[in-house]
C-alpha cells in the first residue's frame, strides 16, 4: 500500500472496505462487545469509545465496514452542500519516520445528495454514526444539518480546517454564537464542534478557548478537540496544510485539559489528534475527555488497530479495577 501515493492507497482501501460480506467476519473478534468498554457520548450510547475521524470516509461509502473493525462510532465527511474538487494535488504527503501525515484536501466529496443516499441505505448502523458538515455561509450548514439528522446519531460541524478557505469567518465569536444557536433551535440530534488547536503561550490559545466557551453556551452538546496542526510546505501544491498523526499526541492531552477547565463537564468533549494506543486513550478519558478519534494511526497501523485498543484497553482496566470507563483516571497501570 505504501508504494501507491498516498491518495491511491486510500482509493484501494476503499475499494476493499466495499467488498459485500468480508468485513463483517471481524465483529466476533474486534474486542467492541466486552461490556467493560460501554461509553456514553453526549446521550449516545456507544461500545467502545474508540472512534474513526472525519476524512477517512468523506462521502459515507463503507461506515458498515469501518465500524465492523471495533470503531465505537464513525464520523463520516466532512460532507458540503454540494460538490467539491477539493486543492489542486499533491494534496497528501506521508511523513513515516514520524507516523504522521500531511494534508491539504481541502474537502473534496460528491457533496450532499450522494451522502445522503449512502446513509439511507445504513440505517442499521444509524445510532453510532456522526456525520461531519462544514460550509462557509450559514443557509449551506443549515441545509446539511436538516436533511443529515433524520438518518444519524450525531452531527460535527467543522469550522477549523486549516485547509479550506472561509471557515475562518465562523472564528468570530458573535458569528460563530448566531451560527450555533440557530442550528440549535433545529437540531434532533447532539451537535459537537470541531474546533482548531492553539499553542499553550500563544494569544491564539486565547481567542479559541474563547471559541469554546461560546460554543458551549450557545448550546452544542460536545467538542472534537482538535482538528490538525497549521503546517507550511512547499511539498503540498498550496504551500499549506495540516499535520496529523504522532506528534500532536502531547499538545492533544494539553488541549484536553485545557478545554475540561474550561467547560466543566458542560459539554462532551472527543479528543482527536495522534492517538495510537490504549494508553493514549486511557490518557486522554482520564483528563476528561468521553471519547476519542484517531485516523492517522490507521493508516500506519492498519485495520487490526481498534481491536487492539480495545482488548488492550479493557485488559488496563480490569487490572487497575475499574468497570466503567467514565471512571477512567489517574495513569495507565503498566502491565505486559
Amino acid at each position: 500500500m505504501f508504494r501507491l501515493p498516498p491518495e491511491g492507497a486510500h482509493k484501494v482501501a476503499e475499494t476493499a472496505l466495499g467488498v459485500p460480506g468480508i468485513w463483517n467476519v471481524p465483529k466476533a473478534f474486534n474486542g467492541a462487545r466486552n461490556e467493560i468498554l460501554k461509553t456514553n457520548l453526549a446521550g449516545i450510547s456507544l461500545p467502545t469509545p474508540v472512534g474513526m475521524a472525519a476524512g477517512f470516509d468523506k462521502d459515507c461509502k463503507v461506515l458498515g465496514s469501518i465500524l465492523n473493525l471495533g470503531f465505537g462510532f464513525m464520523t463520516g465527511g466532512t460532507v458540503t452542500l454540494a460538490s467539491r474538487p477539493g486543492n489542486p494535488k499533491p494534496r497528501m504527503v506521508r511523513l513515516p519516520d514520524q507516523k504522521a501525515v500531511m494534508n491539504s484536501m481541502g474537502f473534496p466529496g460528491q457533496g450532499l445528495e450522494p451522502a445522503l443516499k449512502r446513509l439511507s441505505k445504513s440505517q442499521k448502523y444509524k445510532s453510532r454514526v456522526l456525520v461531519s458538515i462544514a460550509g462557509t455561509i450559514e443557509d449551506e450548514i443549515f441545509e446539511c444539518l436538516r436533511r443529515t439528522q433524520p438518518l444519524i446519531s450525531g452531527i460535527e460541524l467543522n469550522i477549523s480546517s486549516p485547509n479550506t478557505a472561509g471557515l475562518k469567518i465562523f472564528h468570530e465569536p458573535a458569528r460563530l454564537r448566531g451560527l450555533i444557536e440557530g442550528l440549535v433551535s433545529e437540531k434532533q440530534v447532539p451537535l459537537f464542534v470541531k474546533l482548531p488547536p492553539w499553542p499553550r503561550d500563544d494569544e491564539n490559545r486565547r481567542e479559541i478557548l474563547k471559541l469554546a466557551a461560546t460554543a458551549v453556551d450557545a448550546g452544542v452538546d460536545g467538542l472534537v478537540v482538535a482538528n490538525t496542526h497549521p503546517i507550511e510546505s512547499s511539498r503540498l501544491q498550496v504551500g499549506r496544510g495540516g499535520l496529523s498523526g504522532a506528534p500532536l499526541f502531547e499538545h492533544t492531552e494539553l488541549m484536553i485539559a485545557d478545554i475540561q477547565a474550561q467547560v466543566q463537564g458542560q459539554a462532551s468533549i472527543i479528543a482527536c489528534g495522534g492517538v495510537s494506543t490504549a494508553e493514549h486513550v486511557w490518557q486522554l478519558l482520564a483528563k476528561g475527555a468521553s471519547a476519542i478519534q484517531l485516523y492517522t494511526s490507521f493508516i500506519y497501523e492498519g485495520p487490526g488497530l481498534p481491536a487492539r485498543i480495545n482488548k488492550r484497553l479493557a485488559k488496563l482496566m480490569k487490572a487497575a479495577g475499574i468497570t466503567n470507563v467514565a471512571d477512567i483516571s489517574g495513569d495507565p497501570p503498566v502491565i505486559k
